[in-house]
Protein backbone atom coordinates (compact mmCIF):
# COMPACT_ATOMS: atom_id res chain seq x y z
CA UNK A 1 0.00 0.00 0.00
CA UNK A 2 3.27 2.16 0.59
CA UNK A 3 3.66 2.31 -3.02
CA UNK A 4 0.25 3.12 -3.89
CA UNK A 5 -0.04 6.16 -1.63
CA UNK A 6 3.40 7.17 -2.55
CA UNK A 7 2.00 6.86 -6.67
CA UNK A 8 -0.50 9.06 -5.66
CA UNK A 9 1.73 11.63 -4.44
CA UNK A 10 3.81 12.11 -7.27
CA UNK A 11 0.29 11.16 -9.48
CA UNK A 12 -0.79 14.42 -7.43
CA UNK A 13 2.72 16.53 -8.41
CA UNK A 14 2.27 15.77 -11.65
CA UNK A 15 -1.35 16.35 -12.19
CA UNK A 16 -0.23 19.91 -10.42
CA UNK A 17 2.02 20.55 -12.88
CA UNK A 18 -0.17 19.91 -15.67
CA UNK A 19 -3.01 22.18 -14.33
CA UNK A 20 -0.18 25.04 -14.06
CA UNK A 21 0.57 24.33 -17.67
CA UNK A 22 -3.04 24.72 -18.58
CA UNK A 23 -3.71 27.66 -16.60
CA UNK A 24 -1.04 29.46 -18.44
CA UNK A 25 -2.74 29.18 -21.49
CA UNK A 26 -5.77 30.88 -19.78
CA UNK A 27 -9.03 31.03 -21.37
CA UNK A 28 -7.50 31.09 -25.01
CA UNK A 29 -8.16 27.36 -25.94
CA UNK A 30 -12.08 28.13 -25.07
CA UNK A 31 -12.04 31.57 -26.73
CA UNK A 32 -10.82 29.66 -29.80
CA UNK A 33 -13.20 27.16 -29.52
CA UNK A 34 -16.48 29.97 -29.27
CA UNK A 35 -14.91 31.55 -32.29
CA UNK A 36 -14.58 28.50 -34.07
CA UNK A 37 -18.39 27.59 -33.78
CA UNK A 38 -19.23 31.12 -34.32
CA UNK A 39 -17.28 31.38 -37.80
CA UNK A 40 -19.43 28.10 -38.51
CA UNK A 41 -22.82 29.47 -37.63
CA UNK A 42 -22.15 33.00 -40.01
CA UNK A 43 -20.60 30.41 -43.09
CA UNK A 44 -23.75 28.66 -42.71
CA UNK A 45 -25.80 31.46 -42.48
CA UNK A 46 -24.12 33.13 -45.48
CA UNK A 47 -24.52 30.31 -47.44
CA UNK A 48 -28.16 29.67 -46.52
CA UNK A 49 -28.70 33.45 -47.11
CA UNK A 50 -26.54 33.17 -50.95
CA UNK A 51 -28.54 30.45 -51.87
CA UNK A 52 -31.56 32.18 -50.84
CA UNK A 53 -30.34 34.99 -53.17
CA UNK A 54 -30.03 32.68 -55.94
CA UNK A 55 -33.22 31.07 -55.77
CA UNK A 56 -35.39 34.50 -55.40
CA UNK A 57 -33.11 35.92 -58.21
CA UNK A 58 -33.95 32.59 -60.64
CA UNK A 59 -37.48 33.31 -59.77
CA UNK A 60 -37.15 37.00 -60.61
CA UNK A 61 -36.24 36.13 -64.16
CA UNK A 62 -39.36 33.71 -64.20
CA UNK A 63 -41.71 36.65 -63.45
CA UNK A 64 -40.36 39.20 -65.87
CA UNK A 65 -40.80 36.39 -68.48
CA UNK A 66 -44.41 35.89 -67.20
CA UNK A 67 -45.18 39.16 -67.60
CA UNK A 68 -43.36 40.12 -70.98
CA UNK A 69 -45.84 36.89 -72.04
CA UNK A 70 -49.00 38.32 -70.30
CA UNK A 71 -48.11 42.09 -71.62
CA UNK A 72 -48.05 40.04 -75.12
CA UNK A 73 -51.50 38.17 -74.64
CA UNK A 74 -53.20 41.48 -73.87
CA UNK A 75 -51.63 43.13 -77.35
CA UNK A 76 -53.30 40.27 -79.05
CA UNK A 77 -56.37 40.44 -78.00
CA UNK A 78 -56.79 43.92 -78.45
CA UNK A 79 -56.18 43.35 -82.03
CA UNK A 80 -58.80 40.73 -82.24
CA UNK A 81 -61.11 42.82 -80.86
CA UNK A 82 -61.63 44.80 -83.96
CA UNK A 83 -61.82 41.40 -85.93
CA UNK A 84 -64.76 39.65 -83.72
CA UNK A 85 -67.96 39.21 -85.67
CA UNK A 86 -69.98 38.20 -82.60
CA UNK A 87 -70.91 38.71 -78.92
CA UNK A 88 -69.83 35.12 -77.90
CA UNK A 89 -66.37 36.11 -79.36
CA UNK A 90 -66.50 39.78 -77.81
CA UNK A 91 -67.34 37.96 -74.19
CA UNK A 92 -64.59 35.24 -74.53
CA UNK A 93 -62.11 37.49 -75.53
CA UNK A 94 -62.70 40.39 -72.43
CA UNK A 95 -62.40 37.24 -70.09
CA UNK A 96 -59.41 35.88 -71.38
CA UNK A 97 -58.09 39.45 -71.14
CA UNK A 98 -59.46 40.49 -68.06
CA UNK A 99 -57.76 36.52 -66.64
CA UNK A 100 -54.55 37.84 -68.16
CA UNK A 101 -54.88 41.47 -66.47
CA UNK A 102 -55.27 39.71 -63.03
CA UNK A 103 -52.32 37.21 -63.40
CA UNK A 104 -50.23 40.24 -64.84
CA UNK A 105 -51.08 42.27 -61.95
CA UNK A 106 -50.24 39.65 -60.08
CA UNK A 107 -47.14 39.00 -61.42
CA UNK A 108 -45.77 42.77 -61.22
CA UNK A 109 -47.08 42.65 -57.66
CA UNK A 110 -44.64 39.47 -57.22
CA UNK A 111 -41.82 40.94 -58.41
CA UNK A 112 -42.01 44.29 -56.59
CA UNK A 113 -41.87 41.71 -53.58
CA UNK A 114 -39.10 40.18 -55.28
CA UNK A 115 -37.14 43.12 -55.95
CA UNK A 116 -37.11 44.03 -52.37
CA UNK A 117 -36.44 40.29 -50.88
CA UNK A 118 -33.28 40.68 -53.35
CA UNK A 119 -32.11 44.12 -51.93
CA UNK A 120 -32.82 42.72 -48.80
CA UNK A 121 -30.69 39.45 -49.19
CA UNK A 122 -28.02 41.35 -50.86
CA UNK A 123 -27.79 43.93 -47.50
CA UNK A 124 -27.56 40.97 -44.79
CA UNK A 125 -25.10 38.75 -47.03
CA UNK A 126 -22.79 42.21 -47.28
CA UNK A 127 -23.48 42.26 -43.62
CA UNK A 128 -22.52 39.25 -42.60
CA UNK A 129 -19.24 38.69 -44.80
CA UNK A 130 -18.10 41.95 -43.08
CA UNK A 131 -18.76 39.60 -39.83
CA UNK A 132 -17.33 36.54 -40.98
CA UNK A 133 -14.22 38.36 -42.39
CA UNK A 134 -13.96 40.03 -38.80
CA UNK A 135 -14.29 36.24 -36.55
CA UNK A 136 -12.00 34.84 -39.07
CA UNK A 137 -9.46 37.50 -38.51
CA UNK A 138 -9.93 37.12 -34.51
CA UNK A 139 -10.07 33.39 -35.23
CA UNK A 140 -6.69 33.59 -36.44
CA UNK A 141 -4.88 35.98 -34.13
CA UNK A 142 -6.00 33.68 -31.27
CA UNK A 143 -5.18 30.54 -32.87
CA UNK A 144 -1.50 31.73 -33.56
CA UNK A 145 -1.45 32.62 -29.68
CA UNK A 146 -2.47 28.87 -28.31
CA UNK A 147 -0.37 27.50 -30.84
CA UNK A 148 2.65 30.00 -29.44
CA UNK A 149 1.53 28.30 -25.77
CA UNK A 150 0.96 25.13 -26.67
CA UNK A 151 4.37 24.75 -28.40
CA UNK A 152 5.85 26.29 -25.51
CA UNK A 153 4.85 23.18 -23.36
CA UNK A 154 4.39 20.78 -25.56
CA UNK A 155 7.38 19.08 -24.25
CA UNK A 156 6.84 19.16 -21.08
CA UNK A 157 3.20 18.11 -20.97
CA UNK A 158 4.06 14.55 -23.01
CA UNK A 159 6.86 13.84 -20.96
CA UNK A 160 4.20 14.56 -17.89
CA UNK A 161 1.42 12.67 -19.70
CA UNK A 162 3.42 9.84 -19.89
CA UNK A 163 4.52 9.80 -16.24
CA UNK A 164 0.81 10.23 -15.27
CA UNK A 165 0.33 6.96 -17.77
CA UNK A 166 3.00 5.08 -16.50
CA UNK A 167 1.34 5.41 -12.76
CA UNK A 168 -2.06 4.75 -13.80
CA UNK A 169 -1.10 1.36 -15.36
CA UNK A 170 0.56 -0.13 -12.51
CA UNK A 171 -1.90 1.53 -9.57
CA UNK A 172 -5.35 -0.12 -8.60
CA UNK A 173 -7.76 1.41 -10.52
CA UNK A 174 -10.26 1.36 -7.87
CA UNK A 175 -7.78 3.59 -5.71
CA UNK A 176 -7.10 6.09 -8.80
CA UNK A 177 -11.25 6.40 -9.53
CA UNK A 178 -11.36 7.36 -5.82
CA UNK A 179 -8.38 9.74 -6.47
CA UNK A 180 -10.12 11.78 -9.97
CA UNK A 181 -13.50 11.77 -8.33
CA UNK A 182 -11.75 13.91 -5.26
CA UNK A 183 -9.69 15.52 -7.08
CA UNK A 184 -12.57 17.30 -9.47
CA UNK A 185 -14.68 17.79 -6.63
CA UNK A 186 -11.87 19.85 -4.82
CA UNK A 187 -10.42 21.90 -7.17
CA UNK A 188 -7.87 19.74 -8.21
CA UNK A 189 -6.46 18.24 -5.08
CA UNK A 190 -7.42 14.46 -5.04
CA UNK A 191 -4.07 14.11 -2.18
CA UNK A 192 -3.70 15.78 1.10
CA UNK A 193 -0.63 15.46 3.19
CA UNK A 194 -1.22 15.32 7.31
CA UNK A 195 0.81 18.74 8.65
CA UNK A 196 1.13 19.54 11.94
CA UNK A 197 -1.93 17.57 12.94
CA UNK A 198 -4.05 19.10 10.48
CA UNK A 199 -5.54 17.97 6.92
CA UNK A 200 -3.05 19.93 4.24
CA UNK A 201 -6.13 20.04 1.90
CA UNK A 202 -8.83 21.53 4.35
CA UNK A 203 -7.08 22.17 7.30
CA UNK A 204 -9.65 20.14 9.63
CA UNK A 205 -8.19 19.25 12.79
CA UNK A 206 -7.57 15.19 12.39
CA UNK A 207 -7.44 12.93 15.66
CA UNK A 208 -4.25 11.95 16.66
CA UNK A 209 -4.92 7.85 16.34
CA UNK A 210 -5.88 8.40 12.69
CA UNK A 211 -2.85 9.99 12.53
CA UNK A 212 -1.13 7.14 13.50
CA UNK A 213 -3.13 4.80 11.32
CA UNK A 214 -1.69 7.43 8.56
CA UNK A 215 1.38 7.54 9.24
CA UNK A 216 1.66 3.37 8.83
CA UNK A 217 0.43 3.81 5.43
CA UNK A 218 -1.09 0.22 5.48
CA UNK A 219 -4.59 1.65 3.75
CA UNK A 220 -5.92 4.33 2.51
CA UNK A 221 -7.64 6.75 4.94
CA UNK A 222 -9.26 9.77 4.13
CA UNK A 223 -10.36 13.51 5.12
CA UNK A 224 -13.77 13.12 7.08
CA UNK A 225 -14.16 16.89 6.52
CA UNK A 226 -13.57 16.82 2.91
CA UNK A 227 -13.14 13.36 1.56
CA UNK A 228 -9.44 14.05 0.01
CA UNK A 229 -6.60 10.59 0.18
CA UNK A 230 -4.82 11.72 3.54
CA UNK A 231 -0.90 10.78 3.28
CA UNK A 232 2.29 11.46 5.40
CA UNK A 233 5.42 11.96 3.37
CA UNK A 234 8.33 12.70 5.46
CA UNK A 235 10.39 15.67 3.74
Amino acid sequence: MQKTLYALVELQEIDNRLDELRAERGDLPLIVEELENKYKEKKGLLEEKTQALKTTKVRQKELELLIEEAKAKLAEFEEKLYQVKTNREYDAIMAETDATKTKLEESEDELLNTQETIERLEEEIKQIESELEKVAGELEENKIELDKKLTATAEEENLLQNERDIILKKTDPEIIKTYEIVRQARDGLGIARVENGVCGGCFSHIPPQKIVEVRKMEKIYTCEFCGRILVYVEE
